[in-house]
């Protein structure tokens, strides 16, 4: 684990650490409840061990955005720096939901979380507001993919293997059925536009049909969900590259 920490860019890190921060300064008691943690020692001991950081400077990191929040009174006599100035501006419209995914994420150590939204405020002035409400909407599809994939897919949740962690490219494998792989995605409403990782799409070009798209729209009203088999022949892709040299693939859905 050490050799991982050292291996990564100190840029990313130290946003990774304000990100998680910022949320700490905001959310404060439920910040705790959320993550279960019953002390601030214990929140920052275990952000220093996911993150890479001491847990000193997680507390001096918080105390930093204190004064905005009014929890605790903080380090009011310190301006606040350019880099703290643009987390703050990228989550300060975020949901308090939205921001505890992300959080959830980065001390995870999700990878398509940094991809998404540490490295635009690392290294350019690409916007991530969005990306962390996506984010949150991912996690409700993949709840709501699990509670109900027999009706959905033929697959009962028992025969499910959450594989979300592993950056394999999907989200779920069928343990009965190893060839097929199963990726989620989530929409507000009942149409709009998806995104692949160029990860994800190369596996689902590689698998063909045995790559499952589920598509769960309406996430936060009544949830409609449609599935799609071989989703890199049945639909109509456009890829961007972002100036992080993170390739993304995206399609228009609707499960209407």
């Amino acid at each position: 684990m050490a050799e991982v920490m050292k291996a990564r860019d100190s840029r990313l890190i130290e946003i990774e650490a304000i990100i998680v921060a910022y949320a700490m300064s905001r959310l404060n008691d439920v910040f705790l409840a959320r993550f279960r943690f019953k002390s601030w020692r214990s929140a920052f001991a275990s952000a220093s061990s996911s993150l890479g950081v001491p847990a000193t400077s997680m507390k001096n990191l918080r105390d930093e955005f204190d004064p905005l929040h009014g929890f605790r009174k903080g380090w009011h006599q310190r301006p606040i720096r350019p880099n703290r100035q643009r987390v703050l501006s990228e989550f300060s419209e975020v949901s308090d939901d939205a921001l505890l995914e992300v959080v959830d994420r980065l001390l995870a150590r999700d990878q398509d979380a940094t991809a998404e939204i540490v490295n635009p405020i690392a290294f350019s002035k690409d916007r991530v507001e969005n990306v962390a409400e996506r984010l949150r909407t991912g996690r409700l599809a993949e709840e709501y993919f699990v509670a109900n994939s027999l009706n959905i897919c033929r697959v009962p949740a028992k025969s499910l293997r959450d594989c979300r962690q592993d950056a394999g490219g999907f989200d779920f494998a069928v343990i009965d059925r190893p060839s097929v792989v199963i990726e989620v995605k989530g929409l507000k409403a009942r149409w709009g536009g998806i995104l692949f990782t160029d990860r994800e799409w190369r596996t689902a070009r590689a698998r063909s049909e045995n790559y499952w798209l589920v598509v769960v729209g309406d996430i936060a009203g009544t949830p409609k969900a449609k599935i799609w088999r071989d989703p890199s022949r049945m639909l109509d892709v456009r890829s961007s590259l972002r100036r992080s040299t993170t390739v993304s693939w995206q399609a228009a859905v609707s499960v209407a």
